[in-house]
């Protein structure tokens, strides 16, 4: 906005406008590409997926007393949940377009595409495929799913180590037990042949006995 300082000797100072402020003008809003509207037809495939999923008869079997004393109540809920569900992701995904700016950059992918297939260009000896979201989604999760897979194995190898560590502790385990237990075995058919001969053993012969062992039991 230019504006021109007048000064008079007689007068105040008039700042006069020499234009007026021009208005605001909102961009008007892009229309939605072909990608774009796929990347729509995928969300609301996925929103349906899941409030198929979160349906009547799955909230019956949660609350099967409420569905028999009040199947009324019950079904209210039910609705205003998948409303809720249906609201929320819609707002949450449009909150997402805006902040990222999808529908430009995937418009500008639209028109990228489409001249290259107007001009020939290729791909090395391939012609520039139109893939839909759904399909390049696919291709960027393969890597991380190989990935994945792989971590796995490792995972299942370092634990089928660890069961054949543990198998072998337990096979010495189990020796150890086995000879422990053969030595109680020896211990105790001594003891049955000990009593078995002390019990021929006069009473009076068995004290002399033990009064001459214990000063050798006692000694340290």
């Amino acid at each position: 906005m230019d504006m021109e300082l007048v000064h008079n000797d007689s007068e105040v100072d008039v700042i006069r406008e020499d234009a007026e402020p021009e208005a605001n003008v909102e961009a008007e809003p892009e229309e939605e590409g072909p990608r774009m509207t796929r990347l729509r037809g995928i969300l609301s495939k996925s929103l349906q997926e899941t409030l198929k999923a979160c349906n009547y008869n799955a909230i019956q079997e949660c609350f099967p007393i409420l569905a028999t004393t009040n199947p009324d109540e019950l079904h209210e809920a039910h609705e205003k949940v998948c409303q809720f569900l249906k609201v929320e992701v819609e707002n949450e995904f449009g909150q997402i377009i805006d902040e990222r700016n999808v529908i430009f950059k995937l418009n500008g992918l639209d028109r990228l595409i489409g001249d290259a297939k107007a001009k020939g260009i290729t791909a090395g000896s391939r012609t520039i495929l139109d893939l839909s979201p759904d399909v390049v989604v696919r291709a960027r999760t393969v890597p991380t799913k190989e990935a994945e897979i792989e971590r796995l194995k490792a995972e299942l190898e370092r634990v089928r180590q660890d069961n054949r560590r543990l198998g072998s502790a337990l096979t010495h385990s189990k020796a150890e037990q086995t000879a422990i237990k053969f030595e109680i075995l020896e211990s105790y058919n001594q003891f049955q042949e000990g009593a078995k001969i002390a019990s021929h053993i006069p009473i009076n012969d068995m004290e002399e006995l033990m009064d001459d062992a214990l000063p050798h039991i006692q000694e340290p």
